[in-house]
């Protein structure tokens, strides 16, 4: 093992001594944290899923895979800058709420120009701005969790299922107001996004934990490329490739799962696709457990695992006309994307030092966008090319299959279990 800057850290937290000290209801409380996870998942929750309805009824719908391009597009840099912002400039819980702040007011933007009729390109231009600034808020409040809380490996997970939560409250609030096709939807969530703002200066204080920079930072320290010395490890290489590769599959889920199910007669994809989130509450419970009881490695081809079984399921639903297959198929996502991109947030934070805390949580953060911004693009692409020669979904699922077991091959191949701490 390489031993610059990624030798495991101490799990005892900076702030854990004036947080015991502070009112469990006043600011600074870890409590806080949770509703943080909460609020930041409601406004994606409410405008995501509504965004294709609303774009189709007012005859812009051709815009719509560049608006779902745009996250992961921009994402690639703006997590990297932000995040050496918290680790050399300011405190990561406020600038959390200032770049919450600051996309509210786009995110109202786009919403506004799609029903003022100002045209796509409008909406495309204040929802590129506001995900520039949205991009680094969940690797920011993962540093400013990592950096507070005690025995993250059982607590974190506690914490990170109140975003499943509040996607799924989002989800169920839009359909009872009968909002599925409404731009109320996204004024509601940059009205969230502003309650949360707010909130976020009621986090613990994280204050840069690599001291604050005197001066101003070099441009390797202001693009967050600091984070780059993790490929230097080979576990983390192996783990951040395959975050990549891993991610580039898992672009169909999202964009296909709903189109089987409606070929097969469900009439209600879209409660179906929230088995996985019900199954992803499950399984950040059990996280905890599984950490303290297993090696890393081994709940990282658990998740791969499971994540190939969804689609091979999702093949055989295809191939027989059989919902159930289909719907077992989405409940394996939960404790895939669980014990994979979680359980990867807690391997990022347990392998660096404290100075480069937010900086590589960022790191992770724009590679699974790297990944996602591949997977919309190709999965599409293989996805027409598919339906256009047979119309046959056990190829399509079949060949995604095949993308996933490379994955697993990759990973169980390459990742060693060879580095102190490595049985966390």
């Amino acid at each position: 093992m390489q031993a610059v800057m990624i030798a495991p850290v101490s799990n005892k937290r900076m702030n854990t001594a004036g947080n015991s000290v502070k009112s469990k209801l006043g600011r600074g409380g870890n409590w806080w944290i949770a509703v943080v996870f909460f609020l930041i998942s409601v406004p994606l929750g409410m405008w995501l899923p509504a965004l294709p309805n609303i774009l189709e009824t007012r005859g812009i719908g051709w815009v719509l895979p560049y608006a779902f391009a745009v996250a992961p597009a921009v994402g690639l840099i703006s997590p990297l800058i932000f995040g050496s912002m918290a680790d050399y400039r300011y405190s990561a819980q406020k600038l959390l709420g200032i770049l919450s702040l600051g996309g509210a007011v786009f995110l109202a933007l786009a919403f506004l120009s799609i029903e003022l009729g100002w045209g796509a390109w409008a909406y495309l231009g204040f929802q590129t701005m506001n995900a520039l600034l949205s991009a680094p808020m969940w690797a920011l409040l993962s540093t400013v969790a990592f950096a507070n809380l005690d025995n993250s490996d059982q607590s974190y997970p506690r914490y990170r299922v109140w975003g499943t939560l509040g996607w799924m409250a989002a989800g169920i609030s839009v359909s009872w107001l009968g909002w599925d096709n409404s731009t109320m939807t996204g004024i509601a969530a940059a009205g969230v996004r502003v309650l949360l703002g707010l909130v976020c200066f009621m986090l613990p204080d994280t204050p840069p934990q690599g001291g604050f920079c005197q001066g101003r930072p070099s441009w390797r320290k202001y693009l967050g490329l600091d984070a780059m010395v993790l490929f230097k490890n080979q576990n983390m290489r192996v783990f951040l490739l395959t975050t990549v590769l891993f991610a580039i599959p898992l672009g169909a889920f999202y964009m296909c799962t709903p189109i089987l199910l409606n070929d097969l007669g469900d009439t209600h994809p879209m409660a179906s696709m929230t088995l996985g989130q019900l199954t992803e509450i499950v399984a950040m419970f059990m996280l905890g457990g599984l950490m303290a009881r297993g090696k890393l490695k081994g709940v990282f081809v658990a998740a791969l695992v499971i994540g190939l079984l969804r689609y091979l399921l999702c093949a055989v639903g295809g191939g027989t006309g059989g919902l159930l297959w289909v719907w077992i198929g989405i409940a394996m996502h939960g404790p895939c994307y669980t014990f994979f991109y979680v359980t990867g947030q807690m391997l990022v934070d347990k392998r660096v030092q404290p100075a480069m805390r937010g900086q590589a949580q960022a790191l992770l953060s724009t590679l699974t966008g790297l990944g996602s911004l591949l997977g919309s693009l190709l999965c599409g692409w293989y996805f027409r090319i598919v339906m256009k020669i047979s119309s046959d979904w056990v190829v399509f699922w079949g060949g995604l299959s095949a993308a996933v077991l490379a994955c697993v091959i990759y990973f169980v191949s390459c990742y060693r279990n060879t580095d102190a701490g490595e049985s966390h």
